[in-house]
């Protein structure tokens, strides 16, 4: 007897909005049978729904995966997964954990969607908490780099001194 027809991909969405673990961890056992980012006709990929609708053990089972896009932008609003997770609001503190995991993993706070709206701005504004995580997470981004190049640049002109 023929199941419903669903092929990996398909299933992989629907695993992560049930949080599935058992379907997902089926799926991932059958390398080249799926796209780990693979989207469906509105863009939204696994990583999109497990945040969407708060599937903690469905979003690190997906993370744990090579190759996935922790920033895909859907078609229609071009919302990261990070978009996703910032506007669950059914238990504040799965949305927390989402975001600060999305985070870890390396994604990227500063996108704008396509109403030029980056995550924090899509956070309920009585959830001091989520958006605190997306400032600290925002200005270590915009740390970084700078801040390594100044004290190089600094070295650099006392070892000219040295010299002279």
């Amino acid at each position: 007897m023929e199941e419903d027809g669903a092929t990996n991909n398909e299933l992989l969405l629907v695993a992560a909005k049930q949080d599935s673990e058992d379907i997902l961890e089926d799926i991932f056992t059958q390398p080249d049978t799926y796209d780990i980012n693979y989207a469906d006709s509105i863009g939204n990929t696994a990583l999109h729904y497990a945040a969407q609708h708060g599937s903690l053990s469905a979003l690190e089972l997906i993370l744990q995966q090579p190759n996935v896009n922790i920033d895909a932008r859907n078609r229609l609003l071009q919302e990261t997964p990070l978009h996703k997770a910032v506007q669950y609001t059914d238990d504040p503190s799965v949305s927390y954990e989402i975001v600060q995991i999305l985070i870890d993993y390396g994604a990227d706070p500063r996108i704008q969607n396509k109403n030029r709206q980056t995550p924090i701005r899509l956070v309920d504004s009585g959830n001091q908490e989520l958006k605190s995580l997306l400032q600290k997470a925002t200005l270590a981004l915009q740390v970084d780099a700078r801040d390594i190049a100044d004290d190089n640049s600094e070295d650099d002109e006392d070892e000219g001194d040295l010299t002279d």
